[in-house]
């Protein structure tokens, strides 16, 4: 982030997004814009057309009807065949000089706004919204402003900064500026303290801590490994690199939770803490001493020389989360 500069964060929310794709307009751009011909087109064109779906509540059922929109939720290739369908998308933020990331059908634009130009960049971003919604409409997609969202991420400092800013425009709908905003599960708060993300997920695992002192006497000793590292460590796992730098604070609650797990097996031995925040396999750091807990396994990767790289592996490398606990 800029000196004097914040940023503008929108989340952007599509209606039944995977439900609209014309399959005529998906087919035209896999040869137009991606050069697929051959065998691997009537390949695709052959998975997306001659698809029925009926509705059926018990003995009946309604009438098959033919899809010419939509791509199988839940499939391999839905979220890139999405992905490909909305590639311009990039195009227009590009033109408007807007950054824009998407994973599927989760698209954030986000702008740097300057305190003497800042009248002039929200225009210019109101002008990308309006040409994004422009571009869905006309390829049968929606907008859906209402759970749409915005935040500004800004120091505290700064906040007074941008008082005057408490709404975006979208597509002729308002977007009020909120605290804090939730990205592919990850909760961003305006002054990126992750504070309410490790509220969310400490919740969360405790939540199912406690719920698994209900079946506990039900499970094995291995079944209640597998369990615990399926809904605790999981969820400390997932994301766990925005969590490098966040105050002493927040990471005791993560701590704590990762603690209650023997007590929630009703095991009375103590749990190893070797990697349940960011294993140092997962992370290359195998070079480094086990760290013991949460704190130290931050620490390790934020004083680690290869840090970037590290972090920049995540996505590509399997994660190995049901052998991080082990009752001794």
């Amino acid at each position: 982030m800029l000196l004097n500069y914040f940023t503008l964060l929108i989340s952007l929310d599509l209606s039944a997004a995977f439900d609209t794709i014309d399959h005529s307009i998906l087919l035209s751009r896999l040869n137009t814009s991606f050069g697929l011909t051959g065998t691997v087109y009537s390949w695709l064109k052959s998975y997306l057309t001659d698809r029925y779906q009926t509705v059926q509540i018990g003995q009946h059922s309604s009438t098959p009807t033919l899809c010419t929109s939509g791509v199988p939720q839940g499939s391999v290739l839905g979220p890139l065949l999405f992905t490909i369908f909305t590639s311009p998308v990039s195009n227009i933020a590009s033109l408007h000089n807007v950054h824009q990331h998407q994973y599927a059908d989760d698209t954030q634009l986000f702008i740097s706004l300057s305190p003497t130009l800042f009248s002039a960049e929200i225009s210019n971003l109101s002008g990308c919204l309006s040409a994004l919604n422009s571009w869905f409409c006309i390829n049968g997609l929606a907008l859906n402003p209402d759970k749409s969202d915005a935040i500004v991420l800004e120091t505290r400092q700064r906040s007074a900064s941008y008082s005057s800013l408490t709404s975006v425009d979208d597509a002729g709908s308002t977007i009020a500026l909120a605290d804090h905003i939730k990205v592919l599960g990850v909760t961003l708060d305006k002054h990126l303290t992750f504070d309410d993300h490790v509220n969310s997920v400490s919740k969360s695992a405790f939540y199912h801590i406690r719920a698994m002192r209900h079946i506990r006497p039900a499970l094995t000793e291995d079944m209640a490994k597998t369990v615990a590292c399926a809904l605790v460590g999981a969820r400390l796992d997932y994301a766990n690199s925005v969590l490098v730098g966040v105050t002493t604070k927040n990471v005791a609650r993560l701590q704590r939770a990762q603690n209650a797990v023997p007590v929630a097996s009703r095991m009375g031995h103590q749990l190893s803490v070797d990697q349940l925040i960011c294993s140092a396999e997962t992370l290359s750091l195998a070079s480094n001493p086990p760290a013991h807990s949460i704190q130290d396994c931050l620490h390790h990767v934020q004083d680690h020389p290869h840090h970037s790289a590290c972090l920049s592996e995540l996505c590509s490398r399997t994660l190995h989360s049901s052998s991080y606990i082990t009752f001794i």
